[in-house]
């Protein structure tokens, strides 16, 4: 008769002996369960991953028959090692996207005509390549004044046009324009323009101007009191010698 101690030496020489037939085993977990695959049609692959788990906690519960055997209890009890299982992984499917919520549809807007102002640019550009110029008010007496555009050019110029355009205002009347343009022909007309007295002066064709001052006055009177020339105007072409084409024109402030 063996005694406890000699009974579980016995039992644990013989557990770490063990080998069992892997192969056998694995081949007759999935013939069983191909058998009942047709059957069953419920996750083929989950069923035989779950098989191959079985078949290895089977195989690798050696190590828990010889803790059984030692009497072992708690936390001394060995870990089983991992089973080593294959899965065969289907396909990610990426879920169809909703469709976005396009945002409203918006009807352009109707585009805006830039300002144009007829008497010369929005702002004042007093000077561009030899052309300068400057604006101002000469006032004559209670109801008469002239605004003044005097001009500079460093180059000959072949072709002028001075505009001056007032604003209109409590009985403003014309008088006339004049100019000092020495040694060239200037036409010169006043017309009334959409509640505003425009004047102009034009260089003759086939004049020049040669390098120097030129000035044109726009005279006119007014009610009494006085006017204010705030909103009044002055533009500027010409044409330099070299062929550039200019544009100067300001305020009279």
């Amino acid at each position: 008769m063996l005694t406890d101690d000699e009974l579980r030496a016995v039992l644990r020489a013989e557990a770490a002996a063990h080998r069992p037939d892997r192969a056998a085993i694995l081949e007759r977990v999935t013939r069983t369960t191909m058998r009942t695959e047709a059957a069953r049609r419920r996750g083929p692959r989950v069923r035989i991953a779950g098989a191959a788990a079985a078949v290895a906690a089977v195989i690798g519960g050696g190590g828990v028959a010889q803790w059984a055997l030692a009497g072992g209890t708690g936390s001394d009890r060995p870990t089983p090692p991992p089973p080593t299982v294959t899965v065969s992984a289907s396909p990610a499917v990426a879920p169809s996207a909703s469709p976005s919520r396009s945002s409203p549809s918006r009807r352009p807007g109707k585009p805006t005509a830039p300002s144009v102002t007829s008497a010369g640019p929005a702002a004042d550009t007093t000077a561009m390549g030899p052309l300068r110029s400057g604006g101002s008010v000469e006032v004559g007496g209670k109801t008469r004044a002239n605004s003044v555009v005097t001009i500079r050019t460093g180059e000959e110029l072949t072709a002028l046009e001075v505009t001056i355009r007032l604003a209109g205002t409590a009985e403003l009347v014309p008088r006339s324009g004049s100019q000092q343009v020495p040694g060239a022909s200037v036409d010169s007309s006043v017309t009334e323009e959409a509640g505003a007295l425009v004047y102009h002066f034009t260089l003759s064709s086939g004049d020049t101007l040669d390098p120097g001052t030129y000035t044109f006055y726009a005279r006119y009177t007014y009610a009494p009191g006085g006017r204010d020339p705030g909103a009044d105007r002055y533009a500027v072409t010409a044409t330099s010698g070299s062929g550039a084409a200019l544009t100067v024109g300001g305020g009279f402030g």
